[in-house]
């Protein structure tokens, strides 16, 4: 099955945050991760995730939802459908804010300078309530960091080093 992530999704907002950034995968983990919470064996979480976001692509009017109106429709979905113990541990998230290392590594080529402004930029979205992040541009971003045009044991040892901080970041 498809990801399902196209343009006709409304935007997910959530204060001054807005997305339309979230596909399949990400409402199948959130109604896998409340089933769970629940004790509940949720077998077609993929189906009720698919169900959803056609409605979204397809009849939905709206433009932009805000995330607990689209979390608030969940949950009654989830009721209609026989689930009310998952829609009281349906809790609401935004989906997994996209930083390119790759070109913040283009804006800060030192370590020094770059992992300062990583953290900075991940403290800016912690305070907005984003906590779930997806890295791209990892391997080009230790090419840079590393000042290296190829793979190699520093271009591998920045590596580490990148993902050690991430790790030790998002905990």
């Amino acid at each position: 099955m498809n990801n399902l992530a196209t343009d006709q999704h409304p935007v997910l907002q959530s204060g001054r945050y807005i997305t339309s950034d979230y596909d399949l995968s990400w409402l199948e983990r959130v109604l896998t991760e409340a089933a769970q919470e629940a004790g509940v064996n949720l077998p077609f979480a993929q189906e009720v995730a698919a169900g959803v976001l056609m409605y979204l692509d397809e009849y939905c009017p709206l433009r932009t939802l805000p995330l607990e109106y689209f979390f608030a429709r969940v949950r009654g979905l989830l009721r209609e459908i026989g689930l009310p113990l998952i829609a009281e541990h349906l809790h609401e998230q935004m989906p997994p804010v996209e930083i390119d290392l790759d070109a913040l590594a283009g804006e800060e080529p030192l370590p020094l300078f770059f992992y300062e402004k990583l953290k900075r930029r991940m403290e800016e979205l912690r305070q907005r309530g984003l906590t779930s992040y997806r890295f791209s541009g990892m391997k080009h971003c230790s090419l840079v960091l590393g000042a290296r045009q190829r793979a190699c044991p520093t271009q591998r040892r920045v590596l580490q080093e990148l993902r050690s901080f991430l790790a030790f970041q998002a905990a």
